[in-house]
């Protein structure tokens, strides 16, 4: 008589719409870490971290050791049946499902919910939330946002755990969503950086840097707005734009209405090595995004040496905190032209040291443990 096959303890992620996959090389290693620190809490009993996803892209699905990544569909926005074909698949695979964890508040969350429901069990569900989306410019932005607001508030009070990224984001979510602190716990996203700072021995060029989607909801016509003021003043600046977008060739047309083409360099989509070596071509970031929970570009923008003019939000607060004085400005078109001026001409002066690069990269190294282990503890508390 042949023996029952005992089901496996698995930690599952869901992604319907294939974020993970389609976020590439790094972020797929991210989830690898994920499991790699997994199995360092896990001397007990061994949970197995699975990732079910919706994605076109299949190339990468198994290049990692630590995460067994199944792809079972094309990306979808439909959770309902993203669960009936997860139910399938964890049933096949004789899943013993202990933690769902979710990497947004809508498709992903709602298909753990109606698995939970399929499979006639209460495993608890964790969300990851990166975005600010408590913070009301987030609602603002768009019609959009508004629905998924109102949703988000109905899945953040059935879920166990909430995972934030800094703790102006969390204390943004308690006061939005009513949710209670203890339900939160912040770990920030790990992200690749170099093992050291980049070395700016020269004098930074007098340059104005804009890294990222080249996205309307990233502030760019602001963005625009405050190349306009500035060239009122100095002619002698030059921005470089980094990144691409469905906003790409307005924002460029845009951009050599205010100043003349041969002051805009645009290099496009950089990898990460290439946009290493291309900090040395921007004198300050700026950052116009109207919400941003952590901030990486920012983060990396000290770490390479480069000074920081963002607007206000809870990942520019939480890198303030970290930083020392001055590396860091608060943006705010609403001040005088000459104020914006003068901003501009104290952060190209100001000089970036080692303390924020070596200290973040010490704390960016424990970041994949913290997670797993909150994993652990949710489930250990919901035994």
């Amino acid at each position: 008589m042949n023996k029952m096959i005992a089901p496996k303890l698995v930690i599952l992620s869901l992604d319907p719409r294939g974020v993970i996959i389609d976020g590439k090389e790094e972020v797929i290693s991210r989830q690898n870490n994920y499991g790699v620190n997994l199995k360092k809490f896990n001397t007990q009993q061994k949970y197995e971290f699975i990732i079910f996803s919706g994605s076109k892209n299949k190339s990468q699905i198994n290049l990692c050791e630590s995460v067994r990544i199944l792809n079972l569909c094309n990306p979808t926005f439909n959770f309902f049946k993203f669960a009936l074909k997860a139910r399938k698949l964890a049933l096949e695979l004789n899943l013993d499902i202990k933690l769902f964890v979710v990497g947004d508040c809508w498709e992903s969350y709602w298909s753990a919910f109606v698995l939970n429901f399929f499979l006639k069990i209460k495993s608890p569900i964790q969300i990851q939330v990166h975005g600010d989306i408590a913070n009301p410019m987030w609602r603002k932005i768009n019609y959009r946002n508004r629905a998924r607001f109102l949703l988000a508030k109905l899945a953040l009070t059935k879920a166990s755990s909430i995972r934030a990224v800094t703790k102006y984001q969390a204390e943004n979510l308690v006061e939005a969503f009513g949710i209670k602190r203890d339900k939160i716990v912040v770990v920030p996203v790990p992200i690749t950086v170099a093992s050291k700072s980049v070395s700016l021995k020269s004098e930074r060029p007098k340059t104005i840097g804009l890294i990222g989607r080249i996205h309307q909801d990233r502030g760019i016509w602001e963005f625009i707005k405050l190349v306009s003021i500035l060239n009122f003043s100095t002619k002698d600046f030059k921005v470089v734009v980094i990144g691409d977008g469905p906003s790409k060739v307005k924002f460029i047309h845009k951009l050599e209405s205010v100043i003349p083409r041969n002051r805009i360099i645009y290099l496009g989509q950089l990898s990460e090595s290439e946009l290493r070596k291309a900090w040395k071509r921007i004198g300050v970031l700026v950052s116009m995004a109207p919400v941003e929970s952590y901030g990486r570009v920012i983060r990396e923008s000290l770490i390479a040496g480069v000074p920081v003019w963002a607007t206000a939000s809870a990942g520019v607060k939480d890198l303030m905190d970290n930083c020392k004085k001055g590396e860091v400005k608060l943006l705010d078109l609403s001040k005088s032209d000459a104020s914006l001026d003068k901003d501009f001409k104290t952060l190209l002066k100001t000089k970036v040291g080692s303390d924020f690069s070596k200290r973040f990269i010490k704390e960016n190294n424990t970041y994949a443990a913290k997670l797993a282990n909150s994993w652990i503890n949710i489930i250990n508390k919901a035994k």
